[in-house]
């Protein structure tokens, strides 16, 4: 169904997830999901954007991070785990290839690397329970997988959390 508003999208009555990208200028869009602010997804003016929002390849690693951070967090609440602190750095290394069917190099996502971060004082077992737990349970990530790349995943318990 293709829908030509600038209203939000409805929730789909199949429980599909439903988001909108709206063209505003050269390659500047604005994604709608649900009854969310608009989020700005443009190219850097290297690529023949304006820069005035994250590229779509952006926004896929920052769905890697803040699919596996969510998923931590639910699992770290239904095993009673506590933690001060928890940051998840995604890192998807792009590389450019011709298509089968245009000569033009195209960006594509290579390799995937996920670190978290986090601060507790729970003991390792449990920190190694919880990875366990988490293991190949984030849908993002699992995209990634069955499109043959895996994302690697690296915990490192007690850290300090970097200032961004």
């Amino acid at each position: 169904m293709v829908r030509r508003t600038d209203r939000p999208p409805a929730k789909s009555p199949r429980g599909n997830r439903v988001a909108v990208a709206i063209h505003r200028d050269g390659c500047r869009l604005d994604g709608r999901v649900r009854d969310f602010e608009t989020l700005i997804a443009d190219e850097p003016e290297l690529a023949g954007g304006t820069d005035q929002g994250p590229s779509p390849l952006e926004h896929l690693t920052l769905s890697l991070a803040t699919c596996q951070a969510i998923l931590i967090v639910k699992v770290t609440e239904a095993m009673g785990f506590g933690f001060r602190s928890l940051q998840v750095v995604a890192e998807t290394d792009i590389v450019f290839r011709v298509g089968k069917r245009f000569p033009e190099p195209t960006p594509r996502v290579a390799k995937a690397h996920i670190e978290v971060e986090m601060q507790s004082e729970e003991p390792a077992v449990r920190f190694r329970e919880l990875q366990e737990r988490v293991e190949d349970r984030c849908p993002v990530s699992t995209l990634f997988s069955d499109a043959g790349i895996h994302p690697e995943v690296v915990w490192v318990p007690n850290t300090l959390i970097r200032a961004t």
